[in-house]
Order: structure tokens, then C-alpha cells, then sequence
């Protein structure tokens, strides 16, 4: 019987004879040769049923087996050799090239982003600027829209007995006979924040209908202390957290500076001034008021320092 030969491929060769039993059978000389000349007859009908592909593939695997059948020779392995190292070394010059232009490549990029974050180095400065003029215009906008806000403190807890707006439009004209003739106008009052255990009273704010009744109020308290269950009420004008938070780290400084003999103001939004005779002095940052006052007062420089 006849059986096709398979290559590792796939593609599938000439015929060649296959014994049913190679182990037990026996053949004579004649049989093998009679079945030698029918396979050479039948090869070239085999070669042209085989597909295109195959019939290639065949060829070319003879070819090898003919280049592998000739002798070696100096010239031969020269030849490869130089036909290998050709090759390798076509094959390098394109791979080098191909890096080449991606290291060129990603020099461009790094060259785009370096002009990038300079550019950003440049522009960061000025939105800082931008940035903080934003914020100042904020806090001014809210102090204003505060302006007509009154804070009154140490008023005890429950001291109102039930509408905070009446016991103050009540009692302020008694407090400070100088509005008893043109009360001030509220529009609004209650406490900050919800109730708490605690011996201090909770903060009370005063909406104005105009900032000039709040103002009326304020220079009153700065004339007539005004006392309440024993205890002496503040009053004080309403402002931003950036602003109160200024203007408290000025108060030190005017305590300081009233010890002394100034005459000391704070003016918005967070000014120290200071006054003694003709010498009339405005500061503000309070570090430079402090250093102020140490270069008028050695001793007391040196007693807050210990």
C-alpha cells in the first residue's frame, strides 16, 4: 500500500510504499523493485494532483537538501558568511534608524514640555497676584454685606425671655440715653450657634437697617459702660473670619500700647494707629507696631521678653 509523506508543516509529499505487517512479511527482490517502478511511474501523476502551495514547498525542501548534499568549501562559507553578515547588518542599520527617530521624537516631546512648564513658571506668579487680589476683594465684599451687623457679648443666657429683636429694641434706648430720642432700627437678632453647657453666654447678632444706626450704637458704648446681671456688656461691629482674625492679633499691641501713654486706634480693616502729642504713627502689621513700641520703651521690651 501507498501512504503520503507529511511534513512538520502540513504539506504532504511524494507517495511511498508502506508494508502492511513490515515485522512479519517477506518480499522478494522482484517484488520490491516491481513495486520501486510503479511508484516511479506514478510519482510525476502525484506532484501535479499536489495543491501549488505543496508542490513549492516541496521544491524548496529539495533544494535545501541539495544546497546540504554539497561539499563545504572555503568559497561557500565565505559566501554565507558574508551574505549572513549583510543581512545582520541591514537589519541593524534599520533597527538604529527606527530608534533614531523615536529618540527624536521623544526629544520633541521633552522640548514641547519644557516650554510648557516655563511658560507655567511665568504664568504661576501672576495668578498668585490675580489670586490674592480675588481673595481681598472677597473679604471686602463680605465685610461690606456685615456692615450693618452688630456682635453684643455676655448678655446671659435666657436673659431675653423669649423674642431677642424686643428685649434689645426695649432695652437699648435705656442703656444708652443718647438713642432714646432716635431709636436705632433692627431688622434682626438671635445667638450664634446652638445652645451649649457652658458658663459663657452665647454671642448675639444684631442686623441694623442701616450701618449708621450700628455705628450710633457703637460710639455709645465707647461713652457708657452698660452693666447686665453683674456683668459689663461689649459690643463690637461685625466682620469676616480673615478680617476678625487680623484685627485680634492687633489687640495685644493696643493694650501695649495705651500702657504707654498712646492714644491707640484700629482702623479697618486691620490698621493699628497710634497717637502721643504730635507724633501720630499708622501701622499695619502688628510686628512692626511691637517693634515700635520696644525701640520707644527699652524696659518693657526686655520685661516681655523674660
Amino acid at each position: 500500500m501507498f501512504s503520503f509523506i507529511t511534513f512538520q508543516d502540513g504539506g504532504v509529499g511524494l507517495p511511498r510504499l508502506k508494508l502492511l505487517s513490515p515485522f512479519k512479511a517477506k518480499f522478494s527482490a522482484a517484488s520490491v523493485q516491481k513495486a520501486t517502478d510503479r511508484r516511479s511511474r506514478l510519482q510525476p501523476i502525484f506532484v501535479s494532483l499536489m495543491p501549488c502551495k505543496t508542490r513549492q514547498k516541496t521544491r524548496k525542501v529539495k533544494q535545501q537538501e541539495e544546497t546540504m548534499a554539497e561539499p563545504v568549501t572555503a568559497a561557500v562559507l565565505e559566501e554565507t558568511l558574508k551574505r549572513f553578515f549583510n543581512e545582520a547588518e541591514k537589519k541593524s542599520e534599520e533597527k538604529f534608524e527606527r530608534l533614531q527617530n523615536r529618540v527624536q521624537y521623544k526629544r520633541s516631546q521633552i522640548a514641547v514640555i519644557e516650554t510648557r512648564v516655563q511658560t507655567n513658571e511665568e504664568t504661576l506668579p501672576k495668578l498668585g497676584d490675580a489670586l490674592a487680589q480675588v481673595e481681598k476683594k472677597l473679604v471686602a465684599l463680605e465685610d461690606m454685606n456685615r456692615r450693618d451687623n452688630l456682635r453684643i457679648m455676655n448678655i446671659k443666657e435666657g436673659e431675653e425671655k423669649g423674642s431677642m429683636l424686643a428685649y434689645l429694641t426695649n432695652n437699648l434706648p435705656k442703656w444708652f440715653p443718647g438713642l432714646a430720642r432716635s431709636p436705632p432700627e433692627l431688622m434682626r437678632a438671635h445667638r450664634l450657634g446652638p445652645p451649649r453647657q457652658s458658663t459663657s453666654p452665647r454671642t448675639i447678632i444684631v442686623k441694623c437697617l442701616r450701618f449708621t444706626d450700628r455705628d450710633r450704637i457703637l460710639n455709645e458704648s465707647r461713652k457708657t459702660a452698660v452693666l447686665v446681671s453683674g456683668k459689663e456688656l461689649r459690643f463690637a461691629a461685625d466682620f469676616s473670619d480673615v478680617t476678625a482674625q487680623r484685627r485680634k492679633s492687633c489687640y495685644p499691641v493696643l493694650n501695649r500700647a495705651r500702657s504707654l501713654g498712646f492714644q491707640a486706634f484700629l482702623l479697618y480693616p486691620a490698621v493699628i494707629k497710634l497717637a502721643r502729642g504730635s507724633d501720630i504713627r499708622q501701622f499695619e502689621d502688628p510686628v512692626e507696631a511691637v517693634k515700635y513700641l520696644e525701640s520707644i520703651d527699652p524696659a518693657s521690651a526686655s520685661a516681655s521678653s523674660s
